[in-house]
């Protein structure tokens, strides 16, 4: 009885799906978020663009695969495919780091409007969570459909300013441990 069930779920998986390294075949996918240092909405569509590019590029270099990125204002999402060997953590620091330094060095003006001296771009926190039995299609479509919901934002009015407010952020910010329950509550309610 356990060998069908075994059967049925091989056969369901596409084997393109899975990665292959010198000793293992492995699908290990995570989704990631990178929140700017006080929710400061500093990237813009360039900079959105040029942060997608780069981190493709580290992923790359550290035998790991960018399978989806989008950007908003104040946050970066990634879908990454990552081998056994690397730790997710090393992965992370290290595009946070160099996504800082090379965001710093090409667009100085831009982002000194926003964050003063030498502050961090991005704020201490992030969030990780892998993509589990859940299709990378659903966590894609999701990431997209948000991007969408965000370019589409509704405006809500307080007092007789306007602040607009997006799908994945209300207009609370999220910071810390705030932010990380957020992130983990929007990840598992939007894919179910």
């Amino acid at each position: 009885m356990q060998k069908s069930a075994a059967k049925s779920v091989t056969r369901s998986e596409n084997l393109d799906d899975y990665r292959r390294g010198s000793h293992s075949v492995y699908k290990l996918t995570y989704h990631v978020i990178f929140v700017t240092k006080y929710r400061k909405k500093v990237i813009t569509d360039e900079i959105g663009d040029f942060m997608k590019n780069y981190a493709a590029y580290l992923c790359g270099r550290m035998n790991s695969e960018l399978i989806s990125a989008e950007t908003d204002v104040d946050h970066m999402h990634l879908l990454i495919s990552m081998p056994p060997d690397v730790a997710p953590v090393k992965l992370i620091n290290s595009l946070k780091s160099q996504l800082s330094k090379e965001v710093r060095n090409t667009y100085r003006s831009h982002v000194e409007k926003y964050l003063w001296g030498d502050s961090p771009f991005w704020s201490a926190s992030y969030f990780c969570a892998t993509t589990g039995s859940v299709s990378l299609e659903t966590v894609k479509n999701t990431l997209k459909s948000n991007e969408q919901k965000n370019t589409n934002a509704n405006t809500l009015k307080r007092g007789n300013t306007k602040r607009k407010t997006s799908a994945i952020h209300p207009t609370t910010d999220f910071i810390g441990r705030g932010f990380l329950a957020h992130c983990y509550n929007y990840l598992f309610i939007s894919i179910n």
